[in-house]
């Protein structure tokens, strides 16, 4: 895959998802498309090689890392993280990221988990993967040694059950052991999903996963309630309802958190000017793009770029 340059994207406006997990000359070690991806060194190659180096584009799956030896060096949305053997790297959706450099020892195994089944897993576990406390991410911490190897048994039960023939509730299966390392996930990184609030099988949740997910489509170019309201065939005042229903924030704080989501992707990893943000993302003028990231974030683009200059350095 070929690796576009700032002023490519520049020339393209905002770049969507891609799915650089499944380009040309990646196999993975065993895969539910669309679903559950399997990658590891254990056969003496390094499958994820080929894409990662190279790709620069926003990832909408979830990506769990166990290194079990060498080092990795990554860049996710602008920041670099270097990754040591005995190490659990998570990279939440909406992440852009690549491998900047990695020893010859390297050896892992990692999982890279599609939003459906995502969101199956949370829901089990009565949470909603639709946070976008989360969205945009990254979470490396050390894992010890029986952790790794719990977490590489739960690995290759679900590598060799999906490689075998299918049978009756495989998937009821798959996803109990996923729970169990979504679980343990969340315990090593000590982070917090959102709370699953209302029924999921309801028409209602139907209409919020459908609204955040036409955010992710149409947010950079559409900043109006009515307008997922009429896409959606409901009412703007539904909308709201059904989103504070599910998550405490009506319909129009989602709109604005996933516009600040984008600015701060072309702000931070791609070094957008504030004039090509605003223009990318369809503000009227470079004035309105500010007011509104300063009404939403409580600071001012300076502010911002200084805060996270300044953590990035650290």
């Amino acid at each position: 895959m070929p690796n576009m340059t700032t002023s490519q994207y520049r020339n393209t406006g905002y770049v969507e998802y891609k799915d650089i997990f499944t380009g040309e000359g990646i196999t993975p070690s065993a895969s539910i498309p669309n679903f559950l991806l399997f990658f590891d060194t254990f056969k003496g190659n390094d499958p994820l090689d080929a894409v990662l180096k190279d790709a620069d584009l926003k990832i909408y799956q979830k990506f769990y890392l166990y290194l079990q030896e060498g080092e990795m060096v990554f860049e996710v949305n602008g920041k670099e993280e270097v990754i040591k053997g005995g190490s659990q790297f998570t990279i939440m959706p909406e992440s852009i990221f690549r491998v900047k450099s990695k020893s010859l020892d390297v050896k892992y195994f990692a999982l890279v988990i599609y939003p459906k089944l995502a969101n199956q897993s949370y829901y089990d576990l009565g949470m909603t993967y639709c946070n976008s406390q989360l969205s945009l991410r990254h979470f490396l911490s050390p894992i010890a040694e029986d952790k790794m190897k719990h977490s590489l048994e739960l690995y290759n039960e679900m590598k060799n059950d999906v490689l075998s023939l299918q049978y009756d509730y495989q998937d009821i299966y798959l996803r109990n052991l996923l729970n169990v390392l979504l679980i343990e996930n969340i315990n090593i990184h000590m982070y917090n999903p959102m709370p699953l609030k209302g029924d999921s099988n309801s028409r209602q949740y139907d209409i919020y996963c459908k609204f955040l997910a036409a955010l992710n489509k149409h947010s950079q170019e559409h900043r109006d309630v009515r307008f997922y309201a009429e896409l959606l065939g409901i009412s703007s005042k539904y909308l709201s309802f059904v989103c504070i229903s599910y998550s405490k924030k009506n319909a129009s704080t989602w709109i604005d958190e996933s516009v600040i989501q984008k600015a701060r992707v072309l702000m931070m990893v791609h070094n957008y000017t504030i004039s090509e943000i605003s223009d990318a993302l369809h503000f009227l003028t470079i004035s309105s793009f500010r007011r509104f990231f300063k009404r939403v974030t409580g600071m001012t683009t300076k502010e911002y770029l200084r805060q996270q200059n300044s953590s990035k350095a650290k």
